[in-house]
């Protein structure tokens, strides 16, 4: 079969390798359909999970993905074989270090069990939309950490495909007032598309200015703050998180569900002061949050068309790798598989 693998930095290969047999506890899923996240992005221009130590053996990538169950190991209960389901990749590591990865042909799944590492699908559920579960769920982990309620005006710092499905799931939540910055316009009209109340290029007006008109100002110990409840961390970029924590009002919360790679530097007086919450979100056991996400793309409430912005079969892979690392272009970038071959 083929799989995605890493072999050092920016050498990211087709490879064949024999189709895995499940052993006890585990099943084998035929993927239908898998995301490019831009972890995937970041292991492939790397070489590996950290970029720190070079790569032992190759790294299979994917994790957001959907498919058909296609064989079943022994001591394995309630799932049976063409069970059409959806992939926690949390346990196994899998396409995140561990030796299977979701951009394959076939998966094993180890430690199967319905609601926790594999998900049955609501009926009419396309595979493509299941596969959001992942991304969906990290946003929904953010919030939760965050204590996200419906009466919170938010602000969400990067409008990529997790600022994007955290946009989705602050809706799910009942949250009527979201902003959200970026500096990419076709992101922006995405946001808009999929609810956020506001979508603000923040090389035409700052965010600061931007959530005192929205949100209102005041002032507290001699500094600004404006009325937003809630940030939420989505970018990565540490002066654009600085900016926004010294403008956080009394008893802000702060969740940081972005990948940071250099320190950043806190004025604690501030933090202290305004007793501001800070919390990261890994969203690496997040059974509850998957299973959530799941039941909301079945309930079909909210139109996610505007998320997965292109579809490529598997066979086009340079492809679409090349369209995932254009933001101007790209949402979500799925890969499709044929289910004939």
């Amino acid at each position: 079969m083929r799989l995605a693998r890493v072999h050092g930095p920016g050498d990211v290969r087709i490879d064949r390798v024999p189709v895995p047999s499940p052993g006890p506890g585990e099943v084998i899923v035929r993927v239908a359909a898998c995301g490019i996240c831009g972890s995937d992005l970041g292991y492939i221009a790397q070489g590996s999970l950290g970029g720190v130590e070079p790569l032992r053996e190759p790294l299979a990538i994917g994790h957001e993905l959907a498919g058909t169950v296609a064989a079943v190991g022994p001591g394995v209960d309630g799932i049976a074989i063409g069970l059409r389901v959806a992939v926690n990749p949390d346990r196994a590591f899998i396409g995140g270090g561990g030796p299977d990865g979701g951009m394959a042909d076939y998966l094993r799944v180890s430690a199967a069990k319905l609601g926790d590492t594999l998900f049955a699908l609501p009926e009419g559920l396309s595979f493509a939309a299941a596969a959001l579960a992942e991304p969906l769920s990290v946003a929904l982990h953010a919030l939760r950490v965050a204590r996200v309620g419906p009466a919170d005006r938010v602000a969400v710092l990067g409008a990529g495909p997790i600022g994007l499905s955290a946009v989705i799931m602050l809706r799910h939540l009942g949250v009527q007032d979201v902003v959200i910055f970026d500096r990419v316009a076709e992101r922006l009209d995405r946001a808009r598309a999929l609810g956020a109340a506001a979508a603000i290029d923040v090389g035409e007006e700052p965010a600061p200015a931007a959530l005192a008109r929205l949100h209102g100002a005041g002032e507290r110990f001699g500094a600004p703050w404006v009325g937003t409840d809630v940030f939420v961390d989505c970018a990565g970029s540490g002066a654009a998180l600085a900016e926004l924590l010294g403008i956080a009002k009394y008893r802000a919360r702060v969740a940081v569900v972005a990948l940071h790679h250099r320190p950043l530097e806190l004025d604690l007086f501030r933090l202290m002061a305004n007793e501001i919450t800070i919390a990261g979100s890994i969203a690496d056991n997040r059974p509850v949050e998957f299973g959530e996400a799941i039941a909301m793309l079945g309930e079909r409430a909210i139109d996610l068309a505007p998320l997965i912005s292109h579809r490529y079969d598997f066979g086009r892979f340079d492809e679409a790798l090349a369209t995932a690392r254009d933001p101007a272009r790209a949402a979500k970038v799925m890969l499709t598989f044929d289910m004939a071959a």
